[in-house]
């Protein structure tokens, strides 16, 4: 019988050799401590759980076919350094996979994964996607600018490492009425969004929901996490609730603001 499937969604892995930059400290909350990250991965490993890259269970999960229950998809936005410095370690010692989604301009950056460190990723097994050239919101963006977006950053990766590029993590987890259709003409084959939750059986693969894992994810949050303890997303849920209140009254501006105050909380 087949169960929901969770999508854990990762930023940053902080450390002394990839802190948080000085110049982006809202960024923070999200970032995870190397040391419990590596409590999370061995937690799973021990618990029997897979870390797995999204093409490896997408076919089953869409199509309502058999997924076990011990499958925990792992996703790494924006394409920070730690990426390579050390998430790409440890689950490699673990023998997991995972999907990291590039921001394409954040290539080369200081901050950033260099194009060999990129095509070191896939080279070791490790599947790579899109989260658009310059993390522009898509929601704010005409059709051409969004194009741009999307198919820009898809062959960039693509020539990095001469694989294909099948999905896209929405940047801020906005889209446009266009978006979804405009994925799917350029071929990417599913979308993760920041929606909270698990993925049943039959899922749409454009509409895939995410649990984030962050730095207020303490270890009996993370268990419950794992085993589809669905009380356990509860405060998350009233937050993002919470959020899309604001959005909707105090326009993109005036909800980041809010959401800066209450990240990680």
């Amino acid at each position: 019988m087949s169960t929901p499937v969770p999508i854990l969604m990762y930023h940053r892995i902080s450390s002394s050799k990839c802190p948080v930059p000085a110049a982006h400290p809202e960024e923070a909350p999200y970032a995870v401590d190397l040391e419990e990250f590596r409590w999370q991965i061995d937690h799973m490993f021990s618990s029997g759980y897979r870390g797995m890259a999204l093409g490896q269970v997408l076919d089953d999960l869409v199509s309502g076919g058999r997924v076990g229950g011990k499958e925990v998809v792992l996703t790494f936005d924006d394409g920070n350094r730690s990426d390579y410095e050390h998430v790409l370690p440890v689950l490699a010692e673990r023998g997991f996979r995972a999907t990291f989604f590039i921001t394409g301009d954040r290539i080369g950056k200081p901050d950033g994964l260099e194009k060999s460190m990129i095509h070191h990723l896939s080279e070791s097994g490790m599947e790579i996607g899109s989260h658009g050239m310059t993390h522009r919101f898509l929601s704010l963006l005409d059709e051409a600018e969004q194009e741009a977006e999307c198919k820009d950053s898809m062959e960039l990766l693509r020539r990095i490492t001469g694989t294909d590029v099948r999905f896209f993590s929405l940047p801020g987890g906005r889209q446009a009425h266009a978006t979804i259709p405009l994925l799917k003409s350029l071929s990417y084959e599913a979308v993760c969004t920041s929606k909270l939750g698990y993925n049943p059986p039959g899922v749409n693969p454009f509409a895939l929901k995410r649990i984030p894992i962050t730095r207020s994810t303490n270890r009996r949050k993370f268990r419950g996490i794992l085993r589809r303890t669905r009380y356990i997303l509860l405060p998350l849920y009233v937050r993002a609730m919470t959020l899309e209140g604001f959005r909707a009254v105090l326009g993109e501006k005036g909800y980041r603001g809010v959401r800066s105050l209450l990240a990680g909380k």
